[in-house]
């Protein structure tokens, strides 16, 4: 395992970057406090990270070029703002949003896993189980969460998340465009814990 140490303004931690392990993805239900937390968390990630503009808004309706202009001009703004190694492309909005502390009550360890580690298909198995009305019966395996965040009273920012996940030196492939975040409570070396899973697309 190698352990790198990270220091910045809003968090000092270790980050632990773990060898590939399969492990039994156990996802929790939170209770009602637990849910709103989570639900604000997700709110906050995706308006952080994720806000690409809309291309149903009206002055992109004759002109896609347009749109895919302002797309490209919010990405590579976004990667100046961002820290060099962060492996995926995001689309900041406001940069005010990077220094809010995602969690504003849970002081609890954070993971972090994105969707190709999370549900990895196993190719040798029945074609049937490929069918839409068959998906509960696909096999699977999961890849074990990376801790970015030990917990404590310093919580984790949005840019403290952003600089733990760069120094993991994850490659993501053509799979880099981040599409959504999503925050769940899981189950992982037998404590309660928050999961931020990173879905993306090419």
């Amino acid at each position: 395992m190698i352990v790198v140490k990270m220091a910045t303004a809003h968090a000092t931690d270790i980050v632990e970057v773990p060898k590939d392990v399969k492990y039994e993805r156990i996802v929790l239900e939170p209770s009602p406090d637990m849910e709103k937390e989570i639900e604000t968390a997700k709110d906050l990630l995706d308006s952080a990270l994720c806000g690409m503009p809309s291309e149903d808004d009206e002055k992109y309706e004759e002109d896609g070029e347009s749109y895919e202009k302002d797309l490209k001009d919010l990405a590579e703004k976004t990667k100046k703002i961002l820290p060099k190694e962060f492996p995926f492309t995001a689309y900041v909005n406001d940069k005010s949003d990077l220094d809010k502390t995602i969690f504003s009550s849970y002081t609890g360890p954070v993971y972090w896993n994105e969707c190709g580690r999370d549900f990895i298909v196993d190719p040798n198995q029945p074609k049937e189980n490929f069918k839409p009305e068959n998906m509960a019966n696909l096999v699977y395996h999961s890849l074990r969460p990376i801790k970015l965040h030990n917990g404590g009273e310093k919580g984790l920012t949005v840019e403290g998340m952003c600089e733990a996940i760069a120094k993991l030196k994850f490659n993501p492939g053509e799979c880099h465009y981040l599409e959504n975040i999503d925050v769940q409570m899981r189950e992982i070396d037998d404590k309660e814990v928050m999961t931020i899973v990173f879905f993306t697309g090419e």
